[in-house]
């Protein structure tokens, strides 16, 4: 079968199907997008916000949101062991952890920084945060990885966003979390990726 084709821009959401895919280890092929060929007829065909990440599937399907592109990248790759049998309680715990990643780590974290910005200092987003960061620092406190202590597509997504904190020193008050995303960044896929991803935009 055709292997997948990412549609991506460094220093996006990209990085995280960039990641996924390295530590899937099978064969795929990169098409980076530059400025204005988001908004191209071609590539709004593939992602109608004219946004990145987009995958071809093997297939011809194209398909958008990286949380859904790396659950459908893990499915199609078992072996990998990124996540759970289908009706398992690890893979439920997988879907949880992303859907997490996205609505409670990643909605308050960016307007907490855009807050930030603005000069905003006591904003409500990051009082949400806050929360977020208390229950996953909790959730990991004996434990590596979220699910079974496994690294799974939930740590791609939870780690990447937290990645983002951590860069902004956003995460001193929760040591655990640090210590999280530097295990992240530790592994041999995430520093494959992260030499593709980190570049600057052309």
């Amino acid at each position: 079968m055709t292997p997948p084709r990412l549609y991506y821009m460094p220093r996006t959401r990209s990085s995280r199907v960039l990641w996924l895919l390295e530590e899937i280890g099978a064969p795929y092929e990169l098409t980076e997008l530059r400025g204005a060929q988001r908004r191209s007829d071609e590539h709004l065909r593939r992602h109608p916000l004219g946004r990145v990440p987009a995958l071809e599937l093997g297939d011809g399907t194209t398909m958008f949101e990286s949380a859904a592109i790396c659950l459908q990248l893990a499915d199609l790759n078992p072996k990998a062991g990124l996540i759970g049998p289908l009706g398992s309680t690890d893979r439920g715990l997988v879907y949880q952890w992303v859907v997490f990643a996205v609505s409670e780590l990643e909605a308050p974290l960016f307007r907490w920084i855009r807050d930030l910005g603005e000069g905003v200092i006591d904003s409500p987003a990051r009082d949400r945060f806050t929360e977020a960061a208390v229950a996953i620092q909790s959730a990991l406190a004996e434990r590596e990885w979220l699910v079974d202590d496994r690294f799974s597509v939930a740590d791609v997504m939870c780690a990447s966003v937290l990645e983002g904190a951590n860069a902004r020193e956003l995460l001193r008050p929760w040591a655990g979390l640090e210590a999280y995303v530097r295990r992240g960044e530790a592994r041999p896929a995430y520093t494959r990726a992260a030499a593709i991803s980190d570049r600057a935009r052309s």
